[in-house]
């Protein structure tokens, strides 16, 4: 029979395991979404923590009803975000001493707000440039979202990256095979904030993935006045197309 600390010490490697290789698990944010919570409330009905388990509630209560995943969700769609969502999870076992990380980050350039938003939003960066930059992360999700821990105790930053599988023609084999980016582009970087979308930047290459190739239509804050005024054209055009300014519903259609 096992002993009370058996359990604990299974569950402290259970819990690494799930929150550096979520795509071991599953594919499927929500689901992950509930087996982190799970554990985590194992862990703290163990120790009897339940007043720290309340204050992990509501942080997490802060991403909505839909839970974690739900504004990953909402912001990428399809596209897979398990590694994002143990993200969140993983500041929050460590909070707790749950989790240990390689190292904490001692970098000011991570923690200045105004740095992050010029180095990243509506920039194209790839995940060496972030290592060489910022220094080796704390911790590293499933290869691809590195996160830093602040020496400080202040909340993390998160540097999510994101590969898509391309098909590349191989010569002399008469057919193709699928290659992925052993250096992917940054999409999104997410910082301390009092909200959600407060502490999101979403990179060219995120935007790209948010809203399509035209998303600068619609987004024109970062243009020159000449592509600015291209961009109101573009935006007058559209509306007076009936068949791309409303939708089947009467309403606006989602950006180009």
């Amino acid at each position: 029979m096992r002993s009370v600390e058996d359990v604990r010490r299974r569950w402290l490697d259970l819990a690494l395991k799930m929150l550096t290789r979520p795509g071991m698990w599953t594919n499927h944010a929500p689901a992950f979404d509930v087996m982190a919570r799970g554990l985590l409330e194992d862990l703290c009905f163990l120790d009897e923590r339940e007043m720290d388990l309340e204050a992990v509630h509501a942080v997490l209560h802060g991403y909505g009803k839909l839970g974690v995943a739900g504004p990953f969700l909402a912001l990428f769609g399809a596209h897979n975000c398990v590694a994002e969502v143990a993200s969140v999870f993983a500041e929050q076992f460590h909070r707790l001493g749950y989790l240990r990380v390689d190292h904490l980050a001692d970098n000011r350039w991570l923690s200045d707000s105004r740095t992050l938003h010029d180095r990243f939003d509506g920039q194209d960066v790839r995940r060496s440039e972030v290592v060489a930059e910022c220094g080796a992360p704390s911790l590293i999700i499933d290869g691809r979202v590195l996160c830093y821990a602040p020496a400080d105790g202040s909340g993390w930053v998160f540097v999510d990256c994101f590969a898509q599988h391309a098909q590349e023609y191989v010569p002399g084999t008469g057919s193709y095979e699928a290659r992925l980016d052993d250096d992917p582009l940054v999409r999104t970087v997410r910082r301390p904030a009092d909200d959600f979308e407060s502490g999101l930047i979403l990179t060219l290459y995120g935007n790209v993935l948010r809203w399509g190739p035209g998303w600068w239509i619609d987004h024109p804050a970062h243009l020159s006045q000449e592509q600015q005024a291209i961009a109101a054209q573009l935006r007058a055009i559209r509306s007076a197309d009936p068949s791309q300014a409303l939708d089947p519903r009467g309403g606006r259609k989602a950006p180009l």
